[in-house]
């Protein structure tokens, strides 16, 4: 219906933080009155913890949900939620900021210039002060699995520290060949001849099982072995300002800023390790990525550029799709269940109405082939971030969503027919077969059944529609979305569709056109995982947290709320098992369909993540974002 569901309110000032609670249950906000606001988010009960703050500049809960946590600029306190009772105050906490929780909630950790500070949540004592040299650049300190150790680096030498966070004493400290240079400092108005590092620590990072250390320099990646401080092995083809790890270890991720670099460790013996995949060359938005049906090609398609074909084994650039005679706006591609033909749907740049065009190519040669239009102008002229394209299983039709809110069904055809019916068809409509009319905003997403009898669409109009794909009749009008429905994906038996909003996830039974469930997620920046929450109202009734620009503006801090996790693709893998999940905050959800719980998170991507797809085999996970990138995930079995 797209009506607003609940409001929470009762506070006359802005509010300035907001956080929802580990179960979901309840919704915390503080602002410029002093006070931090509780909200039952069940039934919208209110209450009030009044602190010495003059404004409550963060709010923050445990990660066991029985403390609340508010900070201003200067003082950080913590609360019993139960009780509302003062707690204690954290010491010392002036000019420190990312004041978070580890996982395990036994500490409160940040940093400021010179030192990363450790407390005690129970009495808000500095359990330990670890000494970090001051430099702009340097990296975040990282936790290794276990929360044993913790791994800093100051950003002006090649050197680590690893301390154990039991003792507060240093355990080792990790040195590569920094290469100094000599240059002339001047200060107070003296020169010195000085000695500058030209290799600094950019990244660092601990593997999944907590046996390596990845450090990275300008052109190198050094393995240690965080229990003896031993060296394991250098990568010295290409460094990269950030690091990430794959879900299992096999796969390292180095992007700085001419590309990224995906690394094929071998656990057993490191030095076999190898640089597999360099993604390079990307100056424009990934829209849409699409596996050929053999799963050895990877598509992408960019804003305003052209069509990309990538070796998924080598990670090398295979071809560039050539012979259309301007620029593409892409918006989506898809192959062909054969893997002939490539589709891509564009937007016109060269009308203002940014029509809607469908190109057909040569997926062997990368030759443009034909242009289907038809397409109306968009609606409003408010062009959409995302419109739909889906071959048919038998590959005999090609279904495009618009701006101008139809759907059209098209001949995917390209070779010269000698049925004179098919001659005469296309001389007078092209290869245009049918238009279905129903949805009164844009059409962002288009899915075929696994039997080709039904086609989902999802739209702006905040509708999923089933329709009948032999007749172009529509069968069912899905409600409960309270934003536009950007992703949709049938499960592979059919019997499930998954659909996504800015706000969640709603799964239906297709047979019976019915709700089933619904899937809210947020994100936990402090933890990097994503936070599921499962109900039967169809009606995205759990509010969501969001941070506007006047709730995060003018901070010098940045304590973990659960971020909303905006839904922008969903993949089903070949099995049914799993569902990826895609969207803002660059991060990407594995959600497993028999317990509806989330498998794996993992974020790679700067900014938002625009498309995922699973190989054919399932084993692995390739996505593109608005920061120019695609990654290739190892899933593993």
């Amino acid at each position: 219906t797209g009506k607003l569901i609940k409001i929470f309110g009762g506070y006359k000032q802005q509010m300035a933080s907001v956080a929802v609670s580990p179960d979901g249950k309840m919704l915390a906000g503080g602002g410029f009155d002093g006070v931090i606001w509780l909200w039952n988010i069940g039934t919208g009960e209110r209450r009030q913890i009044l602190t010495p703050h003059n404004v409550v500049e963060e709010v923050m809960f445990s990660p066991d949900g029985r403390t609340i946590v508010s900070s201003d600029d200067k003082d950080t306190q913590l609360w019993d939620i139960a009780t509302g009772e003062f707690k204690t105050q954290l010491e010392d906490t002036t000019g420190t900021y990312n004041i978070v929780y580890t996982l395990d909630g036994t500490t409160l950790y940040g940093r400021n210039r010179s030192e990363l500070r450790l407390w005690d949540p129970d009495n808000g004592r500095i359990k330990m002060r670890l000494g970090i040299p001051s430099a702009s650049n340097r990296p975040l300190p990282v936790f290794s699995p276990d929360g044993q150790t913790i791994a800093t680096a100051g950003g002006n030498d090649y050197t680590v520290q690893l301390w154990n966070l039991q003792t507060g004493q240093l355990k080792n400290a990790l040195a590569g060949d920094p290469k100094y240079v000599k240059g002339i400092m001047i200060s107070n108005g003296v020169p010195k001849l000085v000695d500058y590092a030209t290799k600094r620590v950019r990244s660092i990072a601990f593997s999944p099982d907590g046996r390596t250390l990845a450090v990275s320099s300008n052109n190198e990646i050094i393995f240690w072995d965080p229990s003896t401080g031993e060296r394991k092995v250098m990568l010295t083809e290409k460094g990269g300002y950030d690091l990430l790890f794959g879900p299992y270890g096999r796969t390292l991720a180095a992007k700085n800023e001419s590309g990224i670099y995906l690394w094929n460790i071998d656990t057993i013996n490191l030095e076999k390790s190898e640089l597999q995949h360099t993604i390079t060359g990307y100056s424009a938005e990934v829209n849409s990525i699409a596996f050929s049906p053999d799963g050895k090609s990877l598509a992408s398609g960019y804003e305003r550029k052209n069509i990309k074909l990538w070796d998924v084994s080598i990670g090398q650039l295979k071809k560039v799709f050539k012979g259309h005679r301007y620029p593409l706006w892409v918006q989506s591609i898809a192959f062909s269940p054969n893997g002939d033909t490539l589709a891509s749907l564009s937007l016109s740049t060269q009308s203002s109405d940014s029509k809607a065009e469908i190109l057909l190519w040569d997926a062997a040669t990368g030759e443009y082939q034909v242009t289907l239009k038809g397409h109306g102008k968009i609606l409003d002229n408010r062009i959409p971030n995302q419109i739909g394209l889906a071959f048919s299983p038998n590959g005999k039709i090609l279904a495009s969503g618009s701006g101008d809110g139809t759907i059209r069904l098209w001949n995917a055809k390209t070779a010269v027919s000698t049925s004179f019916f098919d001659r005469l068809w296309r001389t007078f409509f092209g290869h245009h077969k049918a238009t279905l009319k129903g949805h009164t905003y844009h059409v962002l997403s288009v899915a075929f059944s696994p039997d080709g009898r039904t086609l989902a669409s999802g739209s702006s109009d905040k509708t999923v529609r089933l329709w009948d794909a032999r007749r172009g009749k529509l069968k069912a009008t899905l409600e409960g979305h309270v934003d536009k429905v950007g992703a949709i994906a049938f499960s592979p038996d059919g019997q499930m569709l998954a659909s996504g909003d800015r706000d969640g996830i709603l799964l239906w039974d297709v047979a019976a056109a019915q709700h089933k469930n619904t899937l809210v997620m947020r994100w936990d920046p402090g933890a990097r995982q994503h936070i599921l929450t499962v109900t039967e109202d169809k009606r995205m009734s759990l509010p969501m947290v969001k941070l506007t620009k006047s709730s995060t503006e003018n901070k010098t801090s940045s304590h973990p709320v659960f971020h909303v996790f905006s839904i922008a693709s969903l993949a089903f893998s070949p099995d049914g098992k799993t569902l990826a999940c895609a969207g803002s905050n660059g991060a990407i959800a594995l959600l497993d369909m028999s317990t509806l719980q989330v498998k794996k998170s993992f974020s790679g991507h700067g900014v938002w993540v625009n498309s995922v797809a699973f190989s054919p085999d399932g084993q692995t996970l390739a996505s593109g974002s608005k920061d120019g990138t695609v990654l290739i995930w190892e899933l593993g079995p």
